[in-house]
């Protein structure tokens, strides 16, 4: 499939791109990718940022659009797209030379065949002819830090205020509610760490279907969504790129989530990030080393356990107060649909991926409670003829494979996952067999799981 993207209605597609689908892109008038970006950059006395950063965003941008609106049903496996994608930059010379960098990181990162092509642009995204009135002052902050309202993020901003540093969290709203904990949280950190300075960014993008210059709109949409950490990090580096090539941006995630490794063997297609995989960051370093762009990338739980993260902050008050309202759920907003439970949103279902791995992560907060009453055994009888306990199922069978399997079979998982070196390896077998662990230790209290786990089935090594 060939993709356009249209920035502020520059240019049509040319003879060679008129079979494409056209995604627009532009600040003023009807468009297919939309973003709410453009006003913190504006807030923050930015009449344009600079071009290379602009360029960064606009990738990162369409490459979430296209990751969001093209269907993997519409190709021969229903999973691996061919995409190759036209998209301008203002800055020419400096990418011209990093499309197979990007071809390769991108199709690490969503598991597509990917096909860059950059073309010269003049017209700026960022551009505004006149001040704005109303201000965003983010000059006291050393750090730019993502911040999703997930449990790392939240850690992770508690560390570096605990470092004393005086982070500026950027988050990306994906619901209105989620943007209202956020602030929450934000307010307690200032309260808490008044005197060091604290502000929160949240940013919108989404997108609608692109359409050919034949006025055919593209049918169906994607559920899966990898390639939107991308443009979280590039927004941040966005506002990074504002206050100078010298902030460091920080994105706080546990390494076990960030190997990535499938929990069986049937879901090797898995749908979760990539983007914190040391292997990505190294590809995406190296691309914005090529083009000039210094800004420090740093996850400081790369070699971390979730329970680790939890356990270096719990007795923070900060912590004592909001962990119990982070979400690190994979779907937080399907309790509107659920008239047996509460239905507020965003909450944690408890029994997905993320959610399990955010239990076994509390295991030692006393006060902790969990969202569901019922235990894991009871969940799995009660949603037999469903998908609900799909997960449950899968993280089961994998810690029956993980007490069969010896270290070396383990090691080999985590080369896998993508290419690393033998002390980076060495580093993940620690935190993978942590996780583990952790996750017998707390699907352990319900004897009927223990018994699916194998608890007689001791580990070879």
């Amino acid at each position: 499939m060939r993709v356009w993207i249209d920035k502020e209605n520059e240019m049509h597609p040319n003879a060679e791109w008129n079979d494409s689908y056209v995604f627009t892109l532009t600040r003023k008038k009807y468009s297919t990718i939309f973003s709410g970006i453009t006003d913190t950059w504006y807030r923050m006395d930015c009449m344009a940022i600079p071009e290379i950063y602009e360029d960064l965003f606009i990738i990162g941008i369409s490459v979430f659009a296209i990751d969001k609106r093209v269907s993997r049903r519409l190709f021969p496996d229903c999973w691996t797209r061919e995409l190759s994608v036209s998209i301008p930059v203002l800055q020419m010379s400096k990418w011209h030379g990093t499309e197979e960098y990007w071809n390769q990181t991108l199709g690490f990162l969503t598991g597509d065949k990917w096909d860059i092509h950059f073309r010269q642009c003049e017209k700026m995204y960022s551009k505004r002819e006149y001040p704005n009135r109303i201000h965003l002052d983010i000059k006291g902050c050393d750090c730019i830090c993502l911040f999703s309202g997930g449990l790392d993020s939240f850690c992770g901003a508690i560390k570096l205020l605990e470092e004393g540093k005086s982070p500026c969290l950027v988050g990306h709203n994906e619901y209105p509610k989620l943007k209202k904990k956020q602030e929450n949280f934000v307010l307690t950190f200032q309260e808490r760490y008044s005197n060091q300075k604290v502000r929160f960014i949240g940013f919108s993008a989404n997108s609608r279907a692109p359409i050919t210059m034949d006025g055919e709109r593209l049918k169906k949409h994607e559920d899966t969504s990898r390639g939107r950490s991308l443009l979280f990090l590039c927004a941040a580096l966005s506002i990074a790129g504002i206050l100078g090539n010298d902030m460091p941006v920080y994105i706080p995630e546990n390494g076990f989530i960030g190997l990535n490794i499938p929990l069986t063997n049937s879901r090797k297609g898995t749908c979760s990030t990539r983007t914190t995989h040391p292997y990505f960051l190294g590809c995406f370093l190296d691309i914005l080393h090529m083009v000039g762009i210094k800004n420090q990338i740093q996850n400081f739980y790369a070699y971390s356990t979730k329970r680790e993260i939890v356990n270096g902050v719990k007795n923070t008050e900060a912590f004592k107060k909001h962990y119990m309202d982070t979400i690190s759920c994979s779907h937080p907003c399907l309790a509107r649909y659920d008239k047996e439970r509460n239905p507020d949103y965003p909450i944690n279902c408890g029994y997905c991926y993320p959610c399990l791995i955010r239990k076994s992560s509390l295991l030692d907060i006393k006060d902790f409670r969990y969202w569901y009453t019922e235990s894991a055994s009871e969940f799995l009888k009660n949603n037999s003829n469903n998908q609900k306990a799909n997960d449950l199922r899968a993280v089961i069978s994998t810690l029956y494979r993980y007490k069969k399997i010896d270290d070396e079979g383990l090691k080999d998982m985590i080369r896998c996952s993508g290419k690393l070196d033998e002390e980076s390896v060495q580093k993940f077998l620690r935190v993978y067999k942590s996780t583990m662990e952790d996750l017998i230790e707390l699907l352990s209290e319900d004897d009927e799981i223990k018994g699916f786990i194998g608890e007689k089935c001791a580990r070879t090594d």
